[in-house]
C-alpha cells in the first residue's frame, strides 16, 4: 500500500493542455502532418507550459514504435518521440498518458479480459464505444509491460497520466471463480463490490511499481473523473490531483468548485480540467467563446488549482491554431496572475463534512452527492468561503461545521462534535444528521426531543423572529418529509405546518398538493447547544430544487453561529462567486471575485444522458462592489492584483473593508498583513 505521506516536493506548471488522440485504426496518414515548428507555435500562440502526449490511446494503439503494443497501422514516425523532443527544445513540459481502463486492440483480440456486466454481456455488440477491461486478468500484465517501455524509452519524463480507472463489478466466469477462491460470494452485490475494490488496489500497485521502475520520483496521475472524497487509500497512490471538470460536457460551472474545495484539504498538489470544446471530449470542430474559457481558468486560480484545458489532435498531427488562439486568450491572463496564486492555503472558517459514506472505498461520479452539493451550493451563492471535509479531517480551526442530511454521526464522529461544541465551535444539521443508528433519538442533542417521523410530505416552513433574512412569513412548501421534534430550552428558527392531508387517490387538491392547515404543528428548525438543526433535508431539497428561500433559512442559521457577523459580506450578485486565499509565506490574502452570466442553452446527450448545456457567451462588468472580511490580521494595504492598483480600506479590530470600483470576469485583491 502506498504511503499517505505528502506528496514528493514539486511545483505544477500552471498553463497546462491535454492533447487527446483516440485515432482509430480506420483513418489513413496519420501524423503525416506533423511539424516540430507549427507544433511549437502552438505552444506559444497557447502560453502553454505543459502538455500531455500520447503514447497509447482508448483504441489501443501506441504511437511510437513499440515492442510490447500495437503501433498505429498508419503512422509512419515516432510521433511522441518528435512531440517530446519539440516540447524540450521550448522549455514545455511534456507528461505522457497511457490509456489503461480501455484498450480496444486487447478487447478485439483478448475478449477473455473484458468485463463481463450482470446480463452476462458487455457493451451492445452493435453499439459504437468502448469496451472495458479487467484488472485481474493479463491485461495488467500487458499494461505494466507498456508503462515500464515507456518509461524505459524516456527516463527524463515527466510523469505518467494513467486513464479510465475505477472499480468495476465483473461477473466474468474468471473472476466469478476467483472470488469464490477468496471466499466471497458472487450473488451477494455487496462482496461484487469488496471484489471489485480489491482488484483496484491491485491495479494501483502494480502500475505505480512499473511507473517507477526506472525513477523513484516519476509522477503519475490516475484519472477516473473524480477525487473520491475520503479514500486516502487509493487517492494517495497519485503524485497529485488532477479534477477533470468540463463545464459544458455535463459537469456544470458548480462541480468544480465542489471537487477543489476538498482537494486543497489535501497533501497534494492539484489542477483543474476543462476543455476547449464546445461540450466535451472527442468533438473535432468544438470550439468554445473565449469568455468561457477565460472564466473557467479563473475559476480554477480561485479555488487554489492550476490550469488544464483539454484539446484533440486531428489525425494528421497538425496543431489547430484557432483552439490555441482560444487558448491563448486564457492562458496570457493567466500568466499575469501566477505570483499571487501559487503556495496558497484555505483561509476559510465554515467546514461541510461530506455525508458520503463508505469513504474507504472508492467511488466514482455516479454515488449520489446531493446534500453535500446542496450545502456547498448555498455557501457559494453567499459568498462564504468553505472547504469539505472527509471523515479522517480535523476540525480545528473551524468556527462552523456543517453536518448535511444523511450524514452518519460514528461514536468517533459524535465524540469529535462534542468536543468541538465544547471548545466553543458551532454546529448546523439537517435531517438524519444528529441522529442515532435507528434514527429514533438524537446522539447529539439541539436542546430538543425527537417525537418521531412525520407523516407528511410535503408540509411546510414558517419564519420567526429569528429568520428575518426569509422575506416570506407566509408558509413555505417544502418536500421530503421531516421529523417531528419538541424543543426543550432551544430557540425557534422556523416552525412547521403541515397540509390538510396527503395527496392519494381517495383526497387530493389541486393539481401538486394540499395547502398548509391553519396550526402550527412544532419547530422545523431549532438552535440549542450550539447547533442549528433543520428538521428537513434542506440540504437535498436546495440543490433539487433551488428555492432561495431554503437559502435564506440558512443564512439566518450561519448568523447565528457568528453572532458578531458573518465572515464575508458583499453585495455581490448571487450567480458571483468569492473565496479567500491565503499566502502565508508572502504574508497576504488573496480576495477572488468572480462573475459570468451563465445561461442554459439546450438538452445536450453526454455519455447517454441527457444534461443541460451551460454556457457563458460575454464577460459583463460589475461596478462598486462593497467587501467586508473578517480578518484577525493587521492589514497595512489592500490592493487590485496584477494591476497593483492600491484600495482605500478600514479596518476596526477583525473588520476589514473595501470597494472594488469595476471588474471583468474576475478580480484578484491582496490584502497585505504585517
Amino acid at each position: 500500500m502506498e504511503n499517505t505521506n505528502p506528496a514528493r516536493t514539486f511545483q505544477l506548471p500552471f498553463r497546462q493542455v491535454h492533447l487527446d488522440f483516440h485515432t482509430s485504426e480506420h483513418i489513413p496518414d496519420v501524423g503525416a502532418k506533423f511539424s516540430k515548428s507549427q507544433f511549437q507555435e502552438a505552444l506559444r500562440l497557447g502560453h502553454v507550459d505543459s502538455i500531455t502526449l500520447f503514447a497509447k490511446c482508448h483504441h489501443g494503439l501506441s504511437y511510437y514504435p513499440t515492442k510490447i503494443g500495437r503501433m498505429h497501422p498508419h503512422l509512419k514516425r515516432d510521433l511522441l518521440g518528435e512531440q517530446i523532443e519539440a516540447c524540450r527544445e521550448i522549455g514545455v513540459r511534456c507528461p505522457i498518458y497511457l490509456s489503461a481502463g480501455i484498450d480496444e486492440w486487447m478487447a478485439l483480440n483478448h475478449p477473455e479480459w473484458l468485463i463481463v456486466g450482470k446480463n452476462g454481456a458487455g457493451k451492445e455488440p452493435l453499439a459504437a464505444g468502448w469496451n472495458l477491461m479487467r484488472f485481474n486478468s493479463p491485461y495488467l500484465d500487458y499494461l505494466c509491460a507498456q508503462i515500464e517501455e515507456v518509461v524505459n524509452l524516456w527516463a527524463d519524463n515527466d510523469g505518467i497520466f494513467l486513464d479510465i480507472i475505477a472499480p468495476r463489478h465483473d461477473y466474468s466466469h474468471a473472476s466469478l471463480l476467483e472470488m469464490r477462491r477468496l471466499g466471497l460470494d458472487p450473488a451477494n452485490d455487496a462482496d461484487i463490490a469488496k471484489f471489485a475494490q480489491q482488484v483496484l488496489l491491485e491495479y494501483y500497485q502494480r502500475t505505480n511499481a512499473a511507473v517507477r521502475s526506472v525513477r523513484a520520483d516519476t509522477q503519475v496521475f490516475h484519472n477516473g473523473g473524480h477525487i473520491p472524497i475520503g479514500a486516502h487509500g487509493f487517492n494517495f497512490f497519485n503524485s497529485h490531483f488532477e479534477l477533470e471538470s468540463l463545464p459544458t460536457g455535463g459537469w456544470g460551472y458548480d462541480h468544480f468548485p465542489l471537487s477543489a474545495r476538498y482537494a486543497m484539504t489535501q497533501p497534494r498538489e492539484f489542477l483543474g480540467m476543462t476543455g476547449k470544446f464546445h461540450g466535451s471530449w472527442g468533438e473535432f470542430g468544438g470550439f468554445k467563446r473565449p469568455a468561457a474559457l477565460r472564466y473557467e481558468c479563473s475559476a480554477m486560480l480561485a479555488n487554489g488549482a492550476k490550469c488544464s484545458i483539454g484539446d484533440q489532435l486531428h489525425p494528421s498531427g497538425e496543431m489547430n491554431l484557432d483552439t490555441y488562439a482560444l487558448i491563448g486568450a486564457a492562458y496570457a491572463e493567466v500568466q499575469t496572475k501566477e505570483a499571487w496564486v501559487k503556495e496558497i492555503s484555505p483561509a476559510a472558517q465554515v467546514a461541510i463534512v461530506s455525508a458520503e459514506s463508505h469513504q474507504s472505498e472508492w467511488r466514482g461520479l455516479d454515488v449520489s452527492r446531493i446534500n453535500d452539493e446542496g450545502a456547498a451550493r448555498m455557501l457559494l451563492e453567499l459568498h462564504i468561503p468553505f472547504v469539505i471535509l472527509d471523515e479522517h479531517a480535523s476540525w480545528d480551526g473551524y468556527e462552523v461545521v456543517i453536518l448535511p442530511d444523511g450524514f452518519e454521526l460514528s461514536l468517533a464522529k459524535l465524540e469529535q462534535a462534542q468536543i468541538f461544541i465544547k471548545n466553543g465551535g458551532r454546529i448546523i444539521a439537517a435531517g438524519s444528521a444528529l441522529l442515532n443508528e435507528s434514527k429514533d433519538a438524537f446522539v447529539l442533542n439541539p436542546s430538543a426531543t425527537l417525537i418521531g417521523r412525520s407523516p407528511y410530505d410535503p408540509d411546510y416552513l414558517v419564519a420567526s423572529e429569528l429568520s428575518q433574512e426569509v422575506p416570506v412569513k407566509s408558509p413555505i412548501v417544502i418536500e421530503g418529509g421531516a421529523y417531528e421534534i419538541k424543543t426543550e430550552s432551544a430557540q425557534v428558527l422556523a416552525e412547521r405546518r403541515v397540509p390538510y392531508f396527503n395527496r392519494t387517490w381517495e383526497h387530493f387538491c389541486s393539481h401538486q398538493h394540499a395547502p398548509d392547515s391553519p396550526e402550527m404543528v412544532g419547530p422545523a428548525a431549532i438552535f440549542g447547544n450550539g447547533i442549528v438543526y433543520f428538521a428537513h433535508n434542506l440540504f437535498s431539497q436546495y440543490r433539487l430544487m433551488a428555492q432561495p428561500l431554503y437559502r435564506d433559512f440558512f443564512c439566518a442559521a450561519l448568523k447565528l453561529c457568528f453572532p458578531a457577523g458573518l465572515p464575508v459580506q458583499t453585495n455581490l450578485p448571487t450567480v458571483a462567486r468569492f473565496n479567500l486565499l491565503e499566502q502565508k509565506q508572502a504574508k497576504r490574502f488573496i480576495a477572488h471575485l468572480l462573475y459570468a452570466p451563465i445561461s442554459f442553452r439546450a438538452m445536450k446527450m453526454t455519455w447517454g444522458t441527457p444534461q443541460p448545456l451551460e454556457i457563458i457567451e460575454e464577460l459583463l462588468p460589475l461596478q462598486n462592489i462593497q467587501v467586508a472580511l473578517k480578518i484577525k490580521e493587521a492589514i497595512k494595504k489592500v490592493s487590485l492584483v496584477p494591476s497593483c492598483v492600491e484600495l482605500v480600506f478600514t479596518q476596526t479590530g477583525a473588520d476589514v473593508s473595501f470597494a472594488v470600483p469595476e471588474f471583468t470576469g474576475h478580480q484578484m485583491v491582496e490584502l497585505r498583513y504585517q
